[in-house]
């Protein structure tokens, strides 16, 4: 294949070769498809170093472009926060857990505290009456 990008006009050629010879290749969508690469060229518009225009690009089998290396170290940093996020909320959600937890703990702590003492009231009553208790 050979692909000629203006710059100046941003149009694209491309050309396969056929047995000696370049034929122009022209797809419906200003992409093609490499097989043999197993990637494709295409016209995307957008900004790289700064730049807004139409510039060559190559796409992955789903047609997604490939990302840039600026756009590679952006994802890079858009993943790490939201793995921080992620951890923040996963914290906050075992912080919740563990009040929970501490808050079941106090509740049973308060009902065998009432258990004691409704037994120690039973123990007293019994013993009013003149029965030992145990």
């Amino acid at each position: 294949y050979y692909v000629v990008f203006s710059r100046y006009t941003d149009q694209v050629r491309y050309f396969e070769l056929t047995g000696c010879r370049y034929r122009e290749v022209e797809p419906r969508d200003q992409r093609l498809w490499l097989p043999e690469a197993g990637l494709g060229v295409g016209l995307w518009f957008g900004s790289y170093q700064s730049i807004e225009r139409q510039w060559l690009r190559f796409y992955d089998a789903r047609g997604a472009w490939i990302p840039t290396y600026e756009e590679r170290g952006e994802l890079r940093a858009e993943q790490e926060r939201q793995r921080a996020e992620q951890e923040r909320q996963r914290a906050e959600q075992e912080r919740q857990r563990a009040e929970q937890e501490q808050q079941r703990a106090e509740q049973e702590q308060q009902r065998a505290e009432q258990e004691h003492e409704r037994a120690e009231r039973l123990a007293a009553q019994l013993r009013a009456l003149g029965i030992e208790p145990e």
